[in-house]
């Protein structure tokens, strides 16, 4: 416990603002960076019987992706595995931040594909999700997420999601630059 405290205390120097010697009404733009990490997860069957059969629970490991293009919103992708049975899900979605803080609420809407336990429960599916996400504006990121998903495949199979991810930015998170227009 020590240790990840110690940890998060180093993380938050990261939140140091660079100084502005310019001008006080110089117009400044967002300059998109990349967040790249990974996340681990749990997947919670809630219909379907054939859905239930597999396991009341998937751990669910995942690489994830997100491009910061404006300030308080991004793009996401998610590639993910489910065990017990190696089910595989690939995820496109939105996440609109609402604080322009480090710790900021968020809600994502993601569309994609996944194939739960079987070649016949395979689908197209869509999850909503909320969440928070800590130091948003540094190079490191925690993002903590739970929702809803649905697939959409001969049973409309369904489930609960919850997740925690570690991203690292690509490039340097939060800077704005001068608009020179």
């Amino acid at each position: 416990m020590r240790y990840i405290l110690l940890f998060l205390v180093f993380a938050a120097f990261s939140f140091a603002q660079p100084l502005s010697l310019g001008k006080p009404n110089e117009e400044k733009e967002h300059s998109p960076w990349v967040n790249m990490g990974l996340g681990i997860g749990v997947l919670g069957p809630v219909s379907s019987p054939h859905y239930k059969e597999q396991s009341k629970a998937f751990v669910n490991p995942s690489l994830l992706l997100g491009i910061q293009f404006a300030e308080m919103s991004a793009v996401t992708f998610e590639l993910d595995i489910t065990a017990p049975n190696g089910g595989v899900g690939g995820w496109f979605g939105f996440e609109q931040q609402f604080i322009k803080r480090d710790i900021t609420p968020f809600a994502e809407v993601q569309i994609g594909a996944r194939n739960p336990y079987d070649f016949d429960a395979f689908g197209f599916a869509y999850s909503l999700n909320a969440g928070v996400i800590f130091f948003r504006e540094s190079q490191f990121r925690i993002r903590l997420k739970g929702g809803y998903e649905m697939i959409v495949n001969e049973d409309y199979d369904q489930s609960w999601n919850a997740e925690i991810g570690a991203l690292f930015a690509i490039g340097k998170a939060g800077i704005q630059t001068i608009n020179t227009d």
